[in-house]
């Protein structure tokens, strides 16, 4: 690009130099004397009940005192990996006392504690004036070192109850079961008349498999139950709708098969079409030929 064509935008005037340079200068004492101000310049003292103010907040008096909490006797069979870190016990120490536990034994002393878990004496007389053995424990023969057994209790038996009878209480008592649940199974039972085998309530909506596990600890089809049955040949359209394994349009082709081949026997069942195959012993329980 030749000269002659920017020469328009870089050359100025007398005037205009001038006043190039004043503002420069300007510019220049201003931030000088930005610059060096904190030499001079002396802030005003604050108003006297400002620095009152300043001293009682800065004054202890005003945070809260650490408010320290008794340590509460504890056995230490069952120490945490956190509270045993607390009182100074090593990694190996403390594994060295789950290993014992995870055979099933318990420590009944401070000296069986000590010797299980080598901890230093320091540590062990900090520790041993919260150590809370069991009851059992002083009663235990004195002088005998072996460790005492822990005595477990028989597992109780669960009396199952009869899931027909069942109440909405009853249910809710099962983990996993709420209040919805549990009236979704009872409607269920009420629209079948009564469940004659415990797998129909996994076709209850909601009903998780695990929690279907835990109800089979708890509830069994005790006694056979007596249904009032459909009868498949007489019964209509409607009539037959309302039980739950034939609703619409199964109710359907149901009569238009009865129509077509006559009275429906049970081995004809399978022939039906939209009869699950893997209940037709289940739904043929309620069904009168």
């Amino acid at each position: 690009m030749k000269l002659v064509y920017i020469r328009p935008f870089i050359h100025f005037t007398k005037s205009q130099r001038l006043g190039l340079f004043s503002l420069i200068s300007f510019i220049l004492v201003l931030q000088a004397i930005l610059w060096y101000q904190p030499l001079w310049y002396t802030p005003e003292p604050l108003p006297k009940e400002a620095q009152i103010w300043l001293q009682d907040t800065s004054s202890e008096s005003l945070v809260p005192p650490y408010k320290s909490y008794p340590i509460k006797p504890f056995n230490p069979n069952f120490i945490t990996e956190y509270k045993a870190f607390r009182w100074g016990m090593s990694a190996a120490s403390y594994q060295r006392l789950q290993a014992f536990r995870t055979q099933g034994k318990f420590v009944n002393t401070v000296r069986e504690f000590q010797e299980i878990t080598k901890v230093p004496d320091s540590v062990l007389e900090k520790m041993a004036p919260y150590f809370k053995f069991p009851a059992w424990v002083s009663t235990y023969k004195k002088g005998n070192s072996k460790p005492f057994p822990f005595a477990q209790e028989p597992p109780k038996k669960i009396v199952k109850k009869d899931i027909n009878s069942a109440t909405a209480d009853d249910l809710i008592l099962v983990r996993g079961i709420g209040p919805v649940l549990s009236e979704r199974i009872l409607k269920y039972r009420a629209a079948l008349g009564a469940f004659v085998a415990m797998s129909q309530l996994q076709e209850v909506y909601g009903l998780k498999e695990e929690v279907f596990d835990t109800l089979l600890e708890h509830f069994a089809v005790v006694q056979p139950p007596v249904l009032e049955k459909i009868k498949i040949n007489e019964a209509t359209i409607k009539e037959l709708g309302v039980f739950p394994y034939f609703r619409y349009p199964v109710s359907r082709h149901i009569v238009a098969y009865r129509s077509m081949n006559g009275p429906i026997r049970f081995e004809d069942l399978t022939n039906v079409k939209g009869i699950s195959v893997e209940k037709i012993k289940i739904i043929a329980l309620y069904l009168e030929f």
